[in-house]
């Protein structure tokens, strides 16, 4: 299932969903507030940036919208520093995850992120299931990806045709979640690690 990047519009938005979608290995979708989709049961998780939340004494209406998400995996990033507590409070009775505030670089917001994302899964979850879907074979073509090397020179080293790594990187990508090799790579190195050691 694809994860919810929720924001308010602008560029802040756009560029952080870029960073965040670029550098981690998952299906992303995009809304705005208030524009959320009517099924957020469909997300495995809602990353909300909070960067147009108010610190004022009175809450806007990202805050309203934020209240009103239903969903059991919600992340907040990019927090305005020294929330206070009648803003924090509803969103701590909701279980809402704060990761980060608005003062974290972005190494540590995708490592912050990226640990807030494996951490509120429940065990069993569909990572655990895609690892468990790929076969033997297409995991040692995924371990093989993580050096950069071209499908030709993993086709070799695996004693491979050219076509049928191609196939087998189709169907990972299809199983794990990802557009692309660079995300797939990203995927390996956090999932496979166990099993290349």
């Amino acid at each position: 299932m694809p994860i919810l990047f929720l924001s308010d519009s602008g560029l802040h938005g756009d560029l952080l969903f870029s960073l965040i979608s670029e550098s981690l290995p998952y299906s992303w979708e995009k809304s705005e507030f208030g524009r959320q989709k009517h099924c957020l049961k469909s997300y495995d998780a809602i990353i909300v940036n909070c960067f147009a939340l108010s610190a004022q004494s009175s809450p806007g209406t990202e805050l309203q919208h934020l209240k009103s998400i239903e969903h059991p995996r919600v992340l907040l990033i990019n927090l305005p520093n020294e929330l206070p507590n009648h803003i924090t409070a509803p969103l701590e009775e909701r279980k809402f995850v704060f990761l980060c505030d608005s003062r974290t670089s972005q190494q540590d917001l995708i490592r912050k992120l990226s640990s807030g994302i494996q951490n509120s899964r429940i065990p069993g979850d569909a990572d655990s299931r895609s690892r468990l879907l790929l076969t033997k074979r297409e995991q040692e073509i995924l371990a093989q990806l993580t050096t950069g090397e071209p499908n030709s020179v993993i086709a070799s080293r695996l004693h491979l045709s050219e076509h049928t790594v191609k196939n087998h990187m189709y169907n990972i990508f299809r199983k794990i979640g990802v557009k692309n090799r660079l995300q797939a790579s990203n995927w390996a190195k956090m999932h496979l690690q166990v099993e290349r050691i």
